[in-house]
């Protein structure tokens, strides 16, 4: 009877740092970590694309010109029923971050992050996703077009 539970995560990045904030007081894990902004279950039949724009469209209902990445898939350590899906999301105007419900996010640069890896700081997903993260963020700052 085992069964598994798909995590979105999207990862937002803009100007070569990451954007992060607390987990809410109501998450079932790691409650008022700092991680990524957005995560949910993919939902039975759904695409990760689908599931990415939901999961977008949903945080920010005006920006239609969002296009998310897949960037990783792996399988969490904490249980044998669930596993996560990193989306990265590069945006260009960080003002559509200044949300309430983003609330206490800023942009961290990598050396703020790496400061703070393996002291409890982050959530346990965070720092399972991070080298891959700016792995990916440093190629795609190398090689973006002005």
């Amino acid at each position: 009877n085992a069964y598994i539970n798909p995590v979105i995560r999207i990862a937002i990045s803009t100007h070569g740092m990451l954007f992060l904030c607390n987990r809410p007081q109501s998450c079932i894990l790691d409650k008022g970590k700092v991680d990524i902004p957005m995560e949910c279950y993919l939902r039975y039949g759904e695409t990760l694309t689908a599931g990415a724009n939901r999961l977008l469209s949903n945080a920010f209902p005006k920006a239609s010109d969002l296009k998310p990445t897949f960037t990783i898939s792996y399988h969490l350590k904490r249980t044998d029923q669930s596993f996560g899906l990193s989306v990265h999301v590069d945006m260009e105007d960080d003002s559509i971050l200044c949300d309430p419900r983003f609330k206490g996010g800023k942009l961290w640069t990598f050396q703020q992050i790496e400061h703070n890896l393996g002291t409890h700081f982050f959530s346990e997903c965070f720092e399972l996703e991070y080298e891959h993260l700016k792995q990916v963020i440093g190629i795609r700052e190398k090689y973006k077009v002005s």
